[in-house]
């Protein structure tokens, strides 16, 4: 049996960002084993959707080569799950019935995608004609749909599922998008935005049907046929595709008898209840706060590495813009958008300034507490998202006008904060 400095849990995107920049400290783990559920080495799960389009090569997805692993000492071990870990004896357990033990292991488990009761047997397994798109087999399906089926329906408005859908009907599918919220993007967007949203992927072909839900499905010799909806309406559908979102991975971790909660419950160093037992990204969860997005993980891998390494530091988490980009259109948020659309308390915003020019397809909208930017929505033109991603984070007062802010006819820096005493604002 083996002994490694380190072991890693899951070989996604966090573990190689992770992996990243442990090889650049002087003080790195010397040997170490990262366990990978997956046949396929760690891939950019974000470019899925141009892979399944065809609009990207297989290659584009890759991190990091097999040589790479083998030139930094790394053992990867693919295609075989890790099953238990024995904390007492500082040891892993693969399904494959590899055993290893550990100085130092690190969760990575990322999450699971969420599955509705309608979509999945007794068993839990997925019935026919069901699938999810989250990893290198789920976009194997789809691309064999895409070249036998004809008609799929995609459920969830999220970013996953719009570019689900975008990808099987630039595939030739007709395809049908059902969103259970009243509109597009709902974490992410206000409804002027997710309107234009909404209008541009119509005009390309895509049906959109908002406060939508499945109820039944409907087969015939074992094959899908369609769908009913709770409003009694049937969609033809030879594929349900879900993207109905995700919750952190935390099984191997309850069975190793760690703290959990949503996520594997982690303090300010990423380290678990298990003074020898780290985790990061979408497994974890940080007073309270668990984390779907690139740039959070991509921090959280930074510091871990120090960490890991010896140095004394801690994770902070920030509000980040989220910037995305759907078949060409692009999008950026900041700030807890649902809730200030909501405006459900008295508290959420007092203001908000806009701009709209509905024939470029271009939106604008910030909402104020006070003088502080309490969040942003960039549609169609989205250079101003570092900026006022900025302003967000950096609590920052803002007296100047809102609207040059809006329209980015402010250049300099140091216009952003106020240092004098405030001057008189343009309405809201």
């Amino acid at each position: 049996m083996t002994e490694a400095d380190l072991i890693i849990i899951g070989n996604g995107m966090a573990c190689q960002r992770l992996l990243a920049e442990l090889v650049q400290q002087p003080n790195r783990p010397t040997k170490i084993v990262v366990f990978g559920a997956e046949a396929k080495p760690a891939y950019n799960r974000v470019l899925l959707s141009g892979l399944l389009s065809n609009e990207l090569p297989d290659s584009a997805a890759e991190l990091a080569s097999p040589a790479w692993y083998a030139k930094h000492n790394i053992e990867l071990i693919c295609d075989d799950a890790v099953m238990l870990i024995d904390r007492e004896r500082r040891l892993v357990v693969s399904r494959h019935g590899r055993y290893r033990r550990y100085q130092q292991l690190v969760l990575a488990c990322g999450a699971l995608p969420l599955t509705p009761g309608y979509a999945e047997d007794d068993s839990k397994h997925l019935l026919p004609g069901i699938c999810h798109f989250r990893n290198w087999q789920d976009l194997a399906t789809l691309r064999l749909a895409g070249q036998q089926l004809q008609h799929a329906v995609v459920v969830g408005g999220g970013f996953l599922g719009l570019e689900a859908a975008e990808g099987l009907r630039k595939l030739g599918m007709q395809v049908n998008l059902l969103q259970r919220s009243t509109y597009l993007l709902n974490r992410q967007l206000d409804a002027t935005a997710a309107g234009l949203l909404q209008q541009q992927l119509s005009v390309r072909g895509l049906s959109i049907f908002t406060n939508s839900e499945i109820d039944s499905l409907s087969y015939k010799r074992g094959q899908l046929q369609a769908v009913r909806l709770h409003s009694g309406q049937q969609l033809k559908a030879d594929i349900v595709v879900l993207a109905l979102g995700i919750t952190p991975n935390i099984s191997l971790a309850q069975q190793a008898g760690l703290t959990v909660n949503r996520g594997i419950v982690v303090n300010a160093n990423l380290q678990s209840s298990d003074s020898a037992i780290y985790a990061l990204g979408e497994c974890i969860e940080l007073n309270g706060e668990t984390f779907g997005l690139i740039a959070p993980v991509n921090a959280q891998a930074k510091q871990l590495a120090q960490t890991l390494c010896g140095e004394d530091t801690a994770y902070c988490s920030e509000n980040t813009a989220t910037q995305l980009k759907i078949s060409g259109i692009a999008l950026s948020s900041c700030g807890d958008i649902a809730t200030l659309c909501a405006n459900t308390s008295a508290d959420s915003f007092d203001g908000s300034t806009e701009y709209l020019d509905a024939e470029r397809f271009e939106y604008r909208r910030l909402w104020w507490r006070g003088p502080y930017l309490a969040g942003a929505v960039l549609y169609g033109d989205t250079r101003l998202s570092q900026r006022l991603n900025q302003l967000i984070n950096q609590r920052q007062p803002y007296y100047g006008c809102r609207s040059s802010l809006l329209l980015g006819l402010i250049d300099n820096a140091e216009k952003l904060t106020a240092v004098s005493q405030p001057q008189q604002q343009d309405a809201a």
